[in-house]
């Protein structure tokens, strides 16, 4: 998940003159496009599809990895967060609510019944099918009909900032809520505190490996856990500037993580982290499948094999 601050609105102007040139440091490629604004949110599926949401300027639509891009009817909203359901279905958080698409981004409908607080900053898809979303001051919300209607899931949590969510392989499901990080055992039904030696930031995003360890990427850099978030660490800071704004697991479990100063990389859950291009420039959201990995900047979108 991320989120605009005054810093970045200033980046956003000097941006797009200089990482053609950053590109080719950590051997980035970019692709021909989508330049409807900087990329905040990223989708890469294995089939090849590709989806990006732009800040103010909706969502642009890949079927090629990148190499042409479509606008689709979703145009004029920011777009923060995307969330892959059954077959062809993706879920959109927008400024303006839910959106959903089941012919793989090509055209979006808002499902947003039932939502009092529509500023969704991310979405996810349990297990189970539900739908979880986390909004700017109404907290986390859930639906059990796929996006067609939804509900508050708010017990535990007393301030209702939602920023970041993301579910354990047994299912458990941790938010990232004003500050703080929250667990639920239960399906989003009922959340319990889990910030022991957790740092009172905003957490932008949180990724889980294959060993069940879950990161979180905060304003203070990245944090982990190797107990379903009943204690945290803080990992290698080696970060020009300690703001993540998102965080993915790729290929062999490498952890990649998006930061106002480019990418980082770790291969040691976190230990250590390194330069790995894009460098000096702000990078927003990240994405990969099939093997690629996908880094949405200001303008556009690059790849890495």
């Amino acid at each position: 998940m991320r989120h605009l601050t005054v810093t970045s609105l200033l980046i956003l102007f000097i941006a797009g003159s200089a990482i053609q040139t950053a590109a080719a440091n950590g051997s980035w490629n970019q692709t021909d496009g989508p330049y409807g604004g900087s990329v905040w949110a990223l989708h890469k599926a294995d089939n090849g599809t590709m989806l990006a949401g732009t800040l103010g300027q909706g969502i642009y639509f890949s079927t090629d990895r990148g190499q042409n891009w479509l606008q689709s009817n979703l145009d004029n909203v920011s777009v923060y967060d995307f969330a892959r359901g059954e077959g062809g279905t993706y879920f959109a958080a927008t400024q303006n609510g839910v959106y959903r698409t089941d012919n793989n981004g090509r055209s979006w409908r808002r499902t947003s019944q039932g939502m009092d607080e529509t500023r969704v900053q991310a979405v996810m898809v349990h297990e189970s099918g539900r739908v979880f979303a986390a909004t700017l001051v109404g907290g986390i919300y859930i639906s059990d009909n796929n996006g067609s209607s939804w509900s508050q899931a708010n017990e535990g949590i007393p301030l209702q900032f939602g920023y970041a969510l993301g579910v354990l392989p047994d299912g458990t499901v941790f938010a990232g809520v004003t500050n703080r990080i929250y667990r639920s055992d239960d399906g989003g039904e009922q959340w319990s505190a889990m910030d022991t030696d957790f740092p009172h930031v905003r957490t932008n995003a949180i990724a889980v490996n294959a060993d069940g360890v879950l990161f979180a990427a905060t304003q203070d850099g990245v944090y982990r856990s190797a107990d379903a978030g009943q204690s945290w660490q803080a990992t290698g800071n080696q970060f020009a500037n300690a703001e993540i704004y998102d965080l993915v697991i790729a290929r062999d479990g490498k952890l990649v993580a998006a930061t106002r100063e480019g990418i980082y990389t770790s291969t040691n859950n976190g230990d250590t982290w390194q330069t790995d291009g894009l460098s000096n420039q702000p990078v927003y959201s990240l994405g990969f499948g099939g093997g690629v990995l996908a880094a949405g900047a200001n303008p556009g979108v690059f790849v890495r094999n």
